[in-house]
């Protein structure tokens, strides 16, 4: 089964988010109690969730890319270790469009059910370097 969620994960990433598929969210792919721990507050669960998701992230960075570059399973647990891309042309969490090209590292875990179904998304996210790219929060210092 791990060959096969790996190349569900990586097939999700290609064609969900790097080719704009949301057809591929569906009650068949995503179990209708999936949750995305990052999402903002008051983002319903389910399949339709994860759509508002993706369109938001896809108007603040409408060229917006993830390339993987490490990606392993275990059990029902899939670890994707990769680095989005993109300019900063829309809203993002209350911060307008300020037209920068960003890079931004992250590690998405993914868990299916018995049936496949994706149920739980979560991430580590270099947030802060994102900010600062962004020209939202100054470059470090000294401590």
């Amino acid at each position: 089964m791990d060959e096969a969620l790996v190349d569900r994960i990586r097939s999700a990433v290609e064609e969900v988010f790097n080719d704009r598929d949301l057809t591929r969210i569906n009650d068949e792919t995503f179990s209708p109690e999936f949750v995305n721990r990052n999402a903002v507050s008051g983002t319903p669960n389910g399949p339709e969730g994860q759509r508002q998701v993706m369109q938001r992230l896809w108007a603040a960075f409408p060229d917006a890319r993830f390339e993987i570059e490490e990606i392993a399973a275990d059990g029902d647990t899939v670890i994707c270790v990769g680095t989005m891309t993109g300019t900063h042309e829309g809203e993002l969490s209350g911060i307008p469009a300020t037209g920068k090209k960003v890079s931004w590292r992250q590690c998405n875990l993914f868990t299916v059910d018995d049936q496949g179904r994706f149920v739980e998304h979560d991430a580590i996210r270099d947030d802060l370097g994102l900010l600062r790219q962004l020209g939202v929060m100054p470059v470090g210092g000294t401590a």
